[in-house]
């Protein structure tokens, strides 16, 4: 008597393939698209800058804009062995007051303190560029200079503390009659 081959063998070299097929076609998803979560970048509205000892964290500036005065917010971090005192210009104007950074300390510029107290903010007498561009931020002491492209953001929503020492706060347009009616 003469059997038939059984069709077991070749249908778990069919299924053996398949797998094989689809795992390399999976894989090549992340071939061609990096995994994201291993990219470094700024998770806030501001920018940061690394330096050998000073590092800065969600640097921006809260004004009006045109010519309205600003208040420069983000935390400056020393990693370094000495104290660093930090001056702060916005577009080449100065920034008030100068900021001191103790060895393993950070600091916010905006003043706020760890205990959620309010001490003196950073700030500029007037901020040239519109609320919605970038200025130039530069951050020198320490023997470092650090430079960036900061956005300036309205002093609205999370930014609304600083309406006072950013230009007043922000009224929304007021729509005509005529909008009224469509």
């Amino acid at each position: 008597m003469t059997t038939a081959p059984s069709p077991r063998p070749r249908r778990s070299a069919v299924l053996l393939t398949a797998a094989a097929v689809g795992a390399v076609a999976l894989s090549g998803c992340s071939t061609t698209n990096p995994t994201t979560t291993l990219l470094r970048y700024a998770p806030s509205d501001g920018v940061e800058m690394d330096g050998e000892s000073i590092d800065v964290r969600n640097l921006l500036v809260v004004s009006q804009g045109d010519g309205a005065p600003g208040v420069v917010s983000g935390s400056v971090v020393n990693s370094g062995t000495e104290s660093a005192t930090l001056t702060v210009t916005v577009d080449g104007q100065e920034a008030t007051p100068e900021v001191t950074v103790e060895p393993g300390q950070a600091v916010r510029l905006d003043g706020a303190q760890a205990d959620g107290s309010g001490g003196e903010r950073l700030t500029v007498d007037g901020v040239d560029v519109p609320a919605g561009r970038v200025v130039e931020v530069r951050v020198q002491g320490g023997g470092e200079t650090l430079t960036a492209d900061a956005p300036v953001l309205l002093p609205q929503g999370p930014y609304e503390d600083y309406a006072d020492d950013a230009g007043g706060t922000v009224e929304p347009p007021q729509a005509d009659e005529d909008d009224a009616d469509h």
